[in-house]
C-alpha cells in the first residue's frame, strides 16, 4: 500500500473509532487519499459524507453540524488557497468553542519554498486560533487530541500516488470509543445579595439550556436572556427594558451573574457595569478572553449552597415587561421586529439566526414558547459575522427534522455559493429583505455623508429570482399572516424553500425601533 493512501485509511479508522459521524468534504486533487478514505467508510454504513464544492462553505457547513451534535467534524480540503478559505469559519469556531477538525492536504515538506504549484506554508497558518496542529506525513495517534472544545488542524502531506494500490479492507474489526469529556469541579457560591439578576449570552458559554436553567434556580433571582425562545421564565424584551437610562438605574442589581458573553445590545453592557458587584461564568476565560475582568470569575457552573436574592424583585421587571408589551404591540404591523417575533413562535426542530439585525430583533421582540415545545436555538456568535450563515444552517438542518434559519438579505447574498450543493433535509430560509445593511440605520453611523453607499449598501437585486435561477422555490410575503402560512406549507416539504420577507425602508424600520423605546421611555417613566 503506498504511504499516501496508508495514512489517510489510518486517519480515517482512527477519527470514527473517536466517535466522529460526518466529514465535509470539498474536491481536489492532493486530498484524494482522505476523499476515497472516507467513502470506502461511508460505503460500509460508518459515516455519512457531504460534498460542498466552496470550501469556504463546507467549513461553515461542517460548523453547523458541529453545533448540532457536539462533535467534532472533519472538513476535508486540497492544498494552497483551499486552506486559507476555511479561515472565516476557524476563527468562528475558536470564539464560540466549536467542535471543527481541519484536514488540509499538503505537498510533502520537501516542496515547501520551492516554487511547486499550490504549495505553501499551511502548517501553523491558523496560528493561535486552534486548540492543536500536527504537521504529518506518516501515521499518527490521536491521542487527546480530540477531547476539548475549538477547532483542530492536521496538516497532511500527501506524496504521489495518491490513489490507492491495493484492496486491504481498512475498518476491520473496528470499535468506536469516543474521547472522555474533561471534568471540572465546580465551585461554591454562597448569594448574600437581595437584587440579584442573571444575564444569559446567546451562547450560553456552551453549557446545556437545563443546566443554565437549573442554576437560575438555584440563585432565586431575575434572568434576562439574549436567547428568549430558549428561557421561557426570562424576562422578555430586555433590550427595550433598558433602553431607558432612568429605568436601568431604577432597576439596578446588587449581584449580576453573566453566563457567557453579551454581544447584541449596549444597554445590556451598560446596565451590567452599574451592578455592585459582577461574577461571570465561562470556560472561555481559561485560555481565550484570558483578559475579560469581573468580581469573581468561575469557569463552570458554580454550585449555590444558599441565596437571599428577593423574588419580589421580579414584580419591577414584570411592570417593565408590560410597558415594553404595550409599547411593541402599538408598533408598525409589518416590520423587522414582527417578522422575528412571528418565527420566535413557529413550530420547529431547530431554528437558526443569522447575525446584524434578525437576532437583535429576536431578542428584542420574540417571546419564550411557555407551552414546552422547545427547539434548539442555533447562531454563529463567536464573532458574528454575517459570513457562513446560510451554509451553517445546512450542517444544522442535517441532524433534525424541520429546520428555519431567519436571516437578512446580505447575509444570503454573501453565502449564495453555499446553494450550488443543496441538502434533501426540511430547510427554510426566511429572508429579511430590505435592500442592504438594515443595522447601520440604527447605529451611530446612520445619516453621516456618504451613508447609502458605504453603510447601506443597496444591492437592488431580486432575492426571489436569484433563489429561483438556484432551482429553489421561493415566495415573497408582505405580512405576517402569509409568511406563517408559507412556513406552515413548508413544513411537510423536503428541500429548501426561500420565503422573501419584502420590508419597508430601512430608515423607515429604524425609525419605528426608535418609536418603542420612546414609547416604553413615556410609559415606564410618565
Amino acid at each position: 500500500m503506498n504511504s499516501s493512501t496508508h495514512l489517510a485509511r489510518h486517519l480515517v479508522r482512527r477519527l470514527i473509532e473517536s466517535g466522529i459521524s460526518d466529514v465535509v468534504i470539498s474536491p481536489g486533487s492532493r486530498n484524494a487519499p482522505l476523499s476515497l478514505a472516507f467513502a470506502e467508510a461511508r460505503d460500509v454504513g460508518l459515516v455519512r459524507v457531504h460534498v460542498r464544492i466552496d470550501e469556504r462553505s463546507a467549513a461553515f457547513f461542517a460548523l453547523g453540524i458541529a453545533k448540532a451534535t457536539n462533535r467534532y467534524v472533519p472538513v476535508v480540503v486540497t492544498s494552497g488557497t483551499a486552506v486559507a478559505n476555511l479561515f472565516p469559519a476557524v476563527l468562528e469556531a475558536y470564539h464560540s468553542g466549536d467542535r471543527l477538525l481541519l484536514l488540509t492536504a499538503d505537498r510533502p515538506e520537501r516542496l515547501r519554498k520551492t516554487g511547486s504549484n499550490q504549495t505553501t506554508l499551511q502548517h501553523g497558518i491558523f496560528s493561535n486560533f486552534v486548540t492543536k496542529a500536527i504537521d504529518a506525513s506518516t501515521p499518527f495517534e490521536l491521542n487527546s487530541s480530540l477531547s476539548h472544545r475549538g477547532p483542530v488542524h492536521f496538516n497532511l502531506q500527501f506524496d504521489e500516488p495518491l490513489i490507492p494500490d491495493g484492496n486491504l479492507d481498512p475498518f476491520e474489526n473496528l470499535k468506536v470509543v469516543p474521547p472522555l469529556e474533561k471534568t471540572v469541579v465546580p465551585g461554591e457560591i454562597w448569594i448574600s445579595q437581595k437584587k440579584v439578576l442573571v444575564v444569559i449570552g446567546h451562547d450560553r458559554a456552551g453549557f446545556s439550556v437545563e443546566s443554565v436553567k437549573s442554576f437560575v434556580d438555584a440563585t432565586g433571582g431575575v434572568a434576562i436572556s439574549e436567547d428568549p425562545l430558549s428561557f421561557s421564565d426570562a424576562v422578555p424584551h430586555a433590550s427595550v427594558i433598558l433602553s431607558s437610562q432612568e429605568v436601568r438605574k431604577e432597576l439596578e442589581a446588587e449581584l449580576v451573574i453573566v453566563i457567557g458573553r453579551t454581544t447584541l445590545h449596549r444597554s445590556f453592557n451598560t446596565y451590567i457595569s452599574s451592578a455592585k458587584k459582577i461574577m461571570v461564568i465561562d470556560p472561555r476565560i481559561e485560555d481565550i478572553d484570558t483578559r475579560r475582568s469581573a468580581d469573581e470569575i468561575h469557569h463552570v457552573l458554580p454550585q449555590v449552597l444558599a441565596t437571599s436574592a428577593d423574588s419580589t424583585w421580579r414584580n419591577n421587571w414584570l411592570r417593565y415587561f408590560g410597558f415594553a408589551q404595550e409599547a411593541i404591540s402599538s408598533s408598525a404591523e409589518w416590520s423587522e421586529g414582527r417578522v422575528a417575533a412571528a418565527i420566535g413562535q413557529v413550530k420547529c426542530d431547530a431554528l437558526f439566526i443569522s447575525s446584524s439585525r434578525p437576532i437583535r430583533d429576536v431578542e428584542a421582540f420574540a417571546l419564550g414558547d411557555s407551552k414546552g415545545s422547545m427547539k434548539r436555538v442555533f447562531a454563529n456568535r463567536g464573532l458574528a459575522g454575517i459570513d457562513g450563515n446560510i451554509s451553517t444552517a445546512m450542517g444544522i438542518a442535517t441532524k433534525h427534522q424541520t429546520t428555519v434559519a431567519l436571516i437578512g438579505d446580505l447575509a444570503f447574498l454573501h453565502d449564495l455559493s453555499s446553494l450550488t450543493n443543496q441538502i434533501d433535509e426540511n430547510l427554510t430560509l426566511v429572508v429579511v429583505d430590505n435592500d442592504g445593511g438594515g443595522i447601520f440605520s440604527t447605529l451611530p453611523q446612520a445619516g453621516v455623508d456618504n451613508f447609502e453607499e458605504v453603510f447601506g449598501t443597496p444591492h437592488g437585486q431580486s432575492i426571489k429570482k436569484i433563489a429561483t435561477a438556484m432551482g429553489l422555490k421561493a415566495v415573497e410575503v408582505d405580512n405576517v399572516s402569509d409568511l406563517l402560512a408559507e412556513i406552515e406549507e413548508k413544513g411537510a416539504g423536503r428541500g429548501i424553500k426561500v420565503i422573501i420577507a419584502k420590508m419597508p425602508s430601512r430608515d423607515e424600520n429604524a425609525q419605528n425601533l426608535k418609536s418603542i423605546n420612546e414609547r416604553f421611555a413615556s410609559l415606564a417613566i410618565g
